[in-house]
């Protein structure tokens, strides 16, 4: 079967979306033809290229979408599933692939639409069972962390040996930082003695020259990095509060939560309260890091742990396969 999934990336929007629904379409691609969908504003300067190029370089054909004539270019895919995330979407959009696609399905985090006229909506979020989404009679709603999406290295990791003291922390804000929250968290713990931070710079950052300035024997900037390894590796995260949360939760590695976006409120306060991380800003973050004790760092490991089993990808696969 085609399958076609329409997502986009870049140092403006972030890679979220890419990064998630490549992970969707290395399952699926093990037994249908899988491709994207993505749009082009400008094919000289292109604020979309970067999503892309990720998406050609693991091997995937990509359709370019004018952004301007999207919903009537759509139209001409020819693809028996169509498995949207996006926020630059409204029930029009749904309504048409509805009607053109065999299967429509899409991946949601804000219920960013009054009515989802699709055969099946994805929600991992911790609080996605919050949501009164409005859908047909015999939508497949996959809603909450049973459908997390964890790329192959987080699936089935070992135990986290919690230290007492923290000598290692990572920092990560995703894979774009256009308000250069990094250099900024990496400012705020100028005081920590003692301490190593491994930098995660992002494949969509635009101030890698500042961040530079930085490095020395206790920071580290880390390129193409094993995020799996770095979160083995290191006693704290400091992390936004994008999908990331939840590979931190699969590495047990206990986590200060940092929002960049208005879109990771939710999942900051959901698993604040739930204690798997510990919610922060600029502002608190050295002391709300020096006041973390080993005891909350135990508990925070755990409980991350336990809301994520590995077999989210499996089951919207084996759900996606069987409508097919």
């Amino acid at each position: 079967m085609n399958i076609c999934i329409r997502a986009d990336g870049g140092s403006t929007i972030g890679m979220g979306h890419i990064m998630r629904t490549l992970v969707i379409a290395r399952e699926l691609k093990k037994n249908h033809n899988v491709f994207y969908a993505c749009r082009v504003d400008n094919p000289l300067s292109d604020k979309y290229a970067l999503g892309i190029n990720k998406v050609k370089s693991d091997g995937f054909k990509v359709i370019s979408l004018d952004e301007k004539t999207l919903k009537s270019e759509i139209r001409n895919i020819k693809a028996d599933c169509i498995i949207t995330d996006s926020y630059d979407v409204d029930e029009e959009y749904f309504n048409i692939i509805k009607q053109n696609f065999k299967i429509s399905g899409c991946l949601d985090d804000e219920r960013i639409c009054n009515y989802f006229n699709v055969d099946f909506l994805i929600n991992q979020n911790i609080y996605a069972r919050n949501f009164d989404y409005k859908v047909n009679l015999d939508t497949e709603l996959m809603l909450g962390n049973k459908y997390i999406i964890l790329r192959d290295e987080f699936r089935n990791l070992k135990k986290k040996e919690i230290k007492k003291n923290v000598k290692n922390i990572m920092v990560t804000v995703g894979g774009s930082d256009n308000n250069n929250y990094t250099e900024n968290i990496i400012k705020s713990l100028k005081k920590l003695t003692n301490v190593i931070l491994y930098v995660i710079v992002g494949p969509a950052f635009n101030h890698i020259e500042n961040l530079k300035q930085y490095e020395s024997y206790n920071v580290k900037l880390c390129f193409n990095a094993d995020m799996a390894k770095i979160m083995k590796e290191c006693d704290l995260a400091i992390a936004s509060c994008g999908t990331t949360l939840y590979e931190l939760a699969a590495a047990g590695t206990p986590t200060i939560g940092i929002v960049v976006a208005e879109n990771q409120v939710l999942a900051a306060e959901t698993m604040d309260f739930k204690g798997i991380i510990k919610s922060s800003n600029l502002e608190n973050l050295y002391n709300d890091i020096i006041n973390l004790t080993y005891k909350e760092r135990k508990k925070m490991s755990y409980k991350g742990r336990d809301i994520v089993d590995g077999m989210g990808v499996d089951r919207i696969v084996e759900f996606i396969e069987g409508r097919l």
